[in-house]
């Protein structure tokens, strides 16, 4: 066997049994290294079957689809609201919240609605409800 410029000849088809078993495991090994198989003879025959692939488990850590706990599982709104940071669009009904001594602390979105009502509250304060309300549902 001869090896020119990266081309692989077999010389003389005369061989004996022993050789052409050496020159053929020398050329499945060259074959296989150019293949970057690593040395070692490469089937193409029997390829690896994908379609066989198993997911992972499912994260516990993700929410099913569409799921969002109800206000029971997530805390009452109004302590929620009162532990979320003064910024943002925010600020102001959260500031009027910690000033009010009847804020609803325990109570539900309608009932922050309710108190923002009796006490005359602009329609910005009950947007700010609105924008919290969705964040707090998402929870």
């Amino acid at each position: 066997m001869l090896k020119t410029k990266g081309v692989i000849r077999l010389e003389g088809l005369a061989m004996k049994a022993d050789d052409r078993k050496l020159v053929l495991r020398d050329a499945c090994r060259e074959i296989s290294r150019i293949a970057a198989g690593g040395g070692t003879f490469q089937d193409v025959t029997n390829t690896p079957d994908f379609r066989a692939f198993t997911p992972a488990p499912p994260d516990v850590r993700l929410k099913d689809e569409g799921r969002t706990k109800v206000g029971e599982e997530s805390g009452p709104f109004g302590r929620w609201l009162l532990r979320q940071p003064e910024e943002g669009f925010r600020a102001g009904l959260i500031k009027a919240a910690e000033a009010d001594r009847q804020f609803p602390k325990d109570g539900s979105p309608d009932d922050v609605r309710s108190r923002l009502n009796a006490c005359g509250a602009e329609g910005d304060m009950f947007e700010a409800v609105d924008d919290a309300e969705l964040d707090w549902a998402a929870l």
